[in-house]
C-alpha cells in the first residue's frame, strides 16, 4: 500500500515537472518569436530609412527607390515567415533538454 502511494506521488510529481517544462519551453519560445520580430522590424525600418535618406540626398534615382524598398520588404517578409519555425525549434530543444536528475526527457508527438 505504501509503495503504491509512493509510486502515485512520484507519477504526480513527474507530471507536474513535465507541465512546468512545457510551460517554460512555451514562454521562452514565445520570447524568441517576439524578440525575432522586434529585431526584424528594426532592420526593416533602418533599411527603409536609409533608402529614403539616400533618395532625399540625391544618392539614388527615384526609379531605384521602388526596387530598393521592394528588396527590403522581401527580406523583411522572409525573416518574418521564418520566425514560427525558429520558435518551434527552440521549443523542441527546450523539451529535449536533459532534466536536472540527468534523465533525458522524451517528448511524444
Amino acid at each position: 500500500m505504501a509503495r503504491k502511494q509512493a509510486t502515485q506521488a512520484g507519477t504526480g510529481r513527474d507530471v507536474l515537472l513535465q507541465l512546468a517544462r512545457i510551460q517554460l519551453a512555451s514562454i521562452t519560445a514565445a520570447s524568441k518569436f517576439f524578440a525575432g520580430w522586434a529585431t526584424s522590424a528594426d532592420r526593416y525600418v533602418q533599411a527603409v530609412s536609409a533608402e529614403l535618406r539616400a533618395r532625399i540626398q540625391g544618392e539614388t534615382e527615384s526609379t531605384e527607390l521602388g526596387a530598393h524598398l521592394a528588396t527590403a520588404s522581401t527580406e523583411h517578409l522572409d525573416e518574418l515567415t521564418a520566425l514560427p519555425n525558429v520558435a518551434v525549434r527552440h521549443f523542441n530543444r527546450e523539451l529535449a533538454a536533459v532534466s536536472p536528475a540527468g534523465k533525458k526527457i522524451e517528448h511524444r508527438g
